[in-house]
């Protein structure tokens, strides 16, 4: 097998790894809200209550009855597709509308996220220590593909492609989750206030943090009603542009 052949399998292999990985990934935040009943709250104040089903490309809502628009259409669910995400004010899951099986679940990933076993601490410790020497990772690859590429016919092969190998690369390096944020890694488990912008104010919610991504922040056990109501009980997703975590809070 010339090099040149060797270079081309490596090109479509990359491709094919970038496909798969695309399609697989999903936020881990959003992950959490999967298969559960939620209420989608958009920037411009529309809202769309239905079962969350998670793709690689988008949200869909599947609505738990059907529901009749202004021109009296039939509708049964609700696409977000994922370049709409920067529309979402918050992802809500009211306690209230759980079923009794999913309540239970949450109970459970509360107490897990509220008081960690030993191992859940050690996980999260080596994927962030993971995340952090990424980059130096991936330095070391580029070096030796480089070496590779000044002494070997293969190496000088996928030099001459170095446009369309780096392309390869790079989509599948963008494609790990690489969000870690010291700041909040303290916080993780813990009662916080998030200060969430809803159109020219900030409102605050104590809740406690449960995870965090590179686009957005979770928050659960939030109390989730206006000012001027009793406490609703909800969980929160919100995107970490419009959300910041600003104190630690009981």
């Amino acid at each position: 097998m010339d090099a040149t052949t060797i270079t081309i399998i490596f090109i479509i292999l990359s491709a094919l790894l970038a496909v798969v990985l695309r399609k697989i990934k999903k936020d881990k935040c959003l992950k959490d809200f999967r298969d559960d009943n939620v209420t989608l709250e958009l920037l411009n104040g529309q809202q769309y209550k239905g079962e969350l089903k998670i793709k690689s490309s988008g949200l869909r809502f599947d609505y738990p009855e059907l529901i009749k628009d202004q021109q009296n259409l039939e509708l049964l669910s609700f696409l977000l597709y994922k370049n709409e995400y920067p529309d979402i004010q918050a992802v809500v899951r009211y306690h209230k509308d759980l079923t009794e099986e999913a309540k239970k679940l949450r109970e459970e990933d509360f107490r897990k996220t509220f008081h960690p076993s030993r191992w859940r601490k050690l996980k999260r410790a080596i994927f962030n220590f993971l995340k952090i020497i990424k980059d130096a990772v991936i330095e070391i690859l580029n070096m030796i593909t480089s070496h590779l590429s000044k002494t070997t016919p293969v190496g000088a092969a996928i030099s001459s492609n170095d446009s369309q190998v780096n392309k390869m690369k790079n989509e599948v390096y963008g494609l790990v989750e690489t969000s870690y944020e010291p700041l909040l890694e303290d916080y993780i488990g813990e009662r916080v206030i998030l200060e969430l912008k809803r159109g020219s104010e900030w409102l605050k919610y104590n809740g406690v943090l449960k995870d965090y991504t590179a686009e957005f922040i979770e928050l659960i056990d939030v109390d989730y009603a206006p000012e001027t109501s009793g406490r609703i009980d909800a969980d929160l997703i919100v995107l970490r542009k419009y959300g910041i975590v600003r104190n630690l809070s009981k």
